[in-house]
C-alpha cells in the first residue's frame, strides 16, 4: 500500500512547471488509494495501470473545477493546495462521488468493476511557498490526516472545517482529538460527509487522545476507601470536589482516582490548573487553539458541549465558581472533579474532605518520602511516628526530613519531647495550616479554637453549648470540616464526633503533656496571639504599644473578621493580672495585648464577651 507522499527532509514539495502557489491561509490535499500495493500485485501491471490513470483523469478534472493547484503526484497519490478552504471541501466531496459514480473496468475475475478507494486528509493553516514549493509542518500534518483515514472518506482537522464555514451539525461528524506521529499536540480530526457517500467507517487507526493527567513520577499510595467515596459520590453529582491542606494529597488523590476511570469513562478524561483564566486552562488540556471570535471559556464550552468528558481541576478556588457552574449548565454531559482548599459552594456540589491516613498506609507514606531523600526505613519501623500524628498527611510531609536524616525512633522521641520545633522547623506546615484559616470565617475560627482544646473532641450539642449556642456555631462547624481542620469520627451506634487532628492542636495550642502548668495569663495571650500571626493582620491596625480607651477600641473594631479570633482568645486569657504589656512582645502580637489591657482594667468578663 502507498501511503500519502511524505516531504523530503526540508519539507519541501515542487508544484508543476507554471503553476502559481498562493500564500497565507491555504488549504492542503493528500489523496491515495488504499491497499493500492496489494491492489497492484493482484492486477497485475497492465491491469492497474488503467485503473491508476482512470482515477488520475477523474481527480485531476474535479481539481480544476475547484481552483486546485496539484503541487506533486506520486505512484496513486496526490499532493494539492487551494487558496479557498470552502473549495478544497467541495474537490473532495466531488472527487468521491465522480469516483463512485464513474465506470470501471471488469477485468473478467468473478468481482465485477475495480473501483478504487480513495482516502483523502484535508488541513488548512498559514503557509507562503519558498522555493517553488512549501516548507512548512502543516504539509506534514496533512500527510498524516490522510493516513489516518479509510477508503472513500474525507479526514479533515477542525481548522479545515473552521475554515471553510461547515455546519458542524449537519456536513461534519466529529471523531475526537487524536495524537499524530511525529508532530507536537494533538489534532482534531472530523469526517466530512454528502449524499451518496458513506458514512460508517472503522475508527481511525491512530491513538485517540484520552486523557491530559499528568504521569506519576512514583507509585501513589492506594487510597481504597477514598476511591469508593468518589465512585458513590459520581453516582449522584456531576460536581465533586475534594478539600483538604497544602500537602494532604488532593493531587495525587484526584490524578490515581481519574487514571483508574479511564477505561470505564465515555469520553476524555482532562487534567487542568486553572491559574487566572480557567477557560485557557481546559484549552490547553484537550489540545484546542482559542477561537479569535469568542472568550477562552466560551471555546470551551463549545469543544466540551455534547461530550462526555470528566473534568479534572485541581488547585480551584473560590473565584472560579462560576466557571465552573458555567461549564455544568451548558454542557450537560460534562462531569467535574475538583481540589482545593475549600469547596466551591455550588448548587449540586458533592464535598469530599480529605479524612486521616489508616496507620498502616501512613507509615508507608513516611517510609516513601524517606526514600526519595536516599534513607531506606520500612513501613514497620514508620508506624510509631505515623500513629503519633493520626496520620495527618502535611504533618507526615514536615517530619519527612528529620525522619530521614536521623531515624524514625529519634523523630518520635524529639515530637513527644518538643512537637513544634520538628513539625514546623521549615514553615511549611504552619503555613498550610494558617492558609486555611484565613480562608473561614471568624466564629469558625473560634470553634477551632475552643474544639483545640478537647483531645477527645465534641459531639454537635457540645459544639453548641462550647460556642454558647450563637448563631452561625453550626455553619462554622461546617466550614472546618470543609478545609479539614476538624474530622469526623463515628463511634459504632454514638454520636458523631467533631475533633481537631492532634498536629493541628499542637500548633493552636501546644500538646498537652508538655505545656507547663498554670500560665500567666499575659504569656498565655502571647503564645496564642503568635500562633495567630497569619490570621489577624495586627501590624497595619496597631502602630504603637501606647494605645488606651476609644482608640483602641476602634481600631479594634476596624478588624472586621479579626475581632471573632481576638475575642476567642482574650475571652480566655484576659485577667486583672494583665494590666503591664511585657516589653519582649512584637508588634504583630500588640493588638491582643491591648485587648487584654484593656478589659482587664475595665474589671469585668462582660466587656471581653461583647467585644
Amino acid at each position: 500500500m502507498t501511503t500519502a507522499p511524505f516531504p523530503a527532509a526540508a519539507g519541501q514539495l515542487r508544484p508543476q512547471v507554471g503553476a502559481s502557489l498562493p500564500a497565507g491561509e491555504v488549504t492542503f490535499m493528500f489523496t491515495d488509494i488504499e491497499g493500492s500495493t496489494r491492489l497492484a500485485s493482484g492486477l497485475g501491471a497492465e491491469h492497474y495501470r488503467i485503473v491508476l490513470h482512470r482515477h488520475r483523469a477523474l481527480i485531476r478534472e474535479v481539481l480544476a473545477a475547484h481552483r486546485g493547484t496539484e503541487i506533486e503526484t506520486e505512484g496513486d497519490s496526490f499532493f494539492v493546495v487551494f487558496a479557498d478552504a470552502a473549495d478544497a471541501a467541495g474537490a473532495a466531496v466531488d472527487i468521491q462521488t465522480a469516483l463512485r459514480g464513474a465506470e470501471w473496468p471488469d477485468l473478467g475475475r468473478g468481482a465485477g468493476p475495480i473501483r478504487p478507494r480513495v482516502r483523502m486528509g484535508l488541513h488548512t493553516g498559514e503557509a507562503w511557498p519558498s522555493a517553488g514549493g512549501y516548507a512548512t509542518p502543516e504539509v506534514h500534518r496533512t500527510a498524516r490526516i490522510c493516513s489516518a483515514a479509510h477508503g472513500d472518506q474525507i479526514l479533515a482537522s477542525s481548522q479545515h472545517v473552521t475554515a471553510a464555514g461547515l455546519d458542524p451539525h449537519r456536513s461534519v461528524e466529529v471523531l475526537g482529538a487524536f495524537e499524530l506521529r511525529g508532530l507536537p499536540g494533538v489534532t482534531e480530526l472530523v469526517q466530512l460527509g454528502a449524499p451518496g457517500l458513506p458514512v460508517e467507517f472503522p475508527p481511525p487507526p491512530i491513538q485517540p487522545l484520552k486523557h491530559h493527567l499528568p504521569a506519576d513520577l512514583k507509585i501513589p499510595i492506594d487510597r481504597p476507601e477514598e476511591y469508593q467515596a468518589l465512585d458513590r459520590a459520581f453516582d449522584k453529582y456531576r460536581l465533586v470536589t475534594v478539600t483538604g491542606l497544602h500537602g494532604s494529597g488532593k493531587s495525587t488523590l484526584i490524578t490515581s482516582w481519574a487514571r483508574r476511570r479511564l477505561r470505564i469513562c465515555g469520553g476524555g478524561v482532562w487534567y487542568c490548573r486553572p491559574g487566572d483564566d480557567l477557560g485557557t486552562a481546559i484549552l490547553e488540556a484537550v489540545g484546542r487553539r482559542p477561537d479569535p471570535l469568542l472568550r477562552p471559556l466560551e471555546s470551551a464550552i463549545c469543544h466540551l458541549k455534547g461530550r462526555s468528558d470528566l473534568l479534572v481541576i485541581d488547585d480551584v478556588e473560590r473565584d472560579h465558581a462560576w466557571a465552573v457552574e458555567k461549564l455544568l449548565r451548558e454542557c450537560p454531559d460534562l462531569r467535574i472533579l475538583a481540589a482545593g482548599v475549600r469547596p466551591l459552594e455550588l448548587p449540586g456540589e458533592a464535598k469530599r474532605a480529605l479524612s486521616l491516613l489508616p496507620h498502616g498506609l501512613a507509615a508507608e507514606l513516611v517510609s516513601g518520602l524517606c526514600e526519595d531523600r536516599g534513607a531506606v526505613w520500612s513501613a514497620a519501623e514508620c508506624r510509631g511516628l505515623a500513629a503519633a500524628v493520626e496520620g495527618f498527611v502535611p504533618a507526615l510531609s514536615a517530619l519527612a526530613d528529620y525522619t530521614a536524616f536521623a531515624s524514625p525512633a529519634a523523630a518520635l522521641r524529639r515530637l513527644r519531647d518538643d512537637p513544634l520545633a520538628i513539625l514546623d522547623a521549615g514553615g511549611r506546615f504552619r503555613a498550610s495550616v494558617d492558609e486555611a484559616i484565613a480562608l473561614i470565617s471568624g466564629p469558625a475560627r473560634e470553634v477551632l479554637l475552643e474544639l483545640a482544646e478537647r483531645s477527645g473532641g465534641a459531639t454537635v450539642d457540645e459544639v453548641l453549648d462550647l460556642s454558647r449556642q450563637r448563631d452561625g456555631s453550626l455553619e462554622a462547624l461546617v466550614e472546618l470540616v470543609d478545609v479539614a481542620l476538624v474530622v469526623i469520627e463515628r463511634p459504632a451506634m454514638e454520636q458523631a464526633l467533631y475533633r481537631v487532628p492532634t498536629p493541628v492542636r499542637w500548633l493552636l495550642g501546644g500538646p498537652a503533656e508538655v505545656q507547663p502548668a498554670p500560665v500567666p495569663p499575659v504569656a498565655a495571650a502571647v503564645r496564642l496571639s503568635r500562633r495567630l500571626v497569619n490570621v489577624v493582620d495586627i501590624g497595619r491596625l496597631v502602630r504603637t504599644a501606647s494605645l488606651r480607651g476609644d482608640d483602641a477600641i476602634r481600631r479594634g473594631r476596624a478588624a472586621a473578621e479579626s475581632h471573632e479570633c481576638v475575642r476567642a482568645v482574650v475571652s480566655r486569657t484576659c485577667a486583672p493580672s494583665c494590666s503591664p504589656i511585657p516589653a519582649r512582645v512584637r508588634p504583630r502580637g500588640r493588638l491582643i495585648h491591648l485587648c487584654a489591657v484593656m478589659f482587664a482594667d475595665s474589671g469585668t468578663s462582660a466587656s471581653v464577651r461583647s467585644y
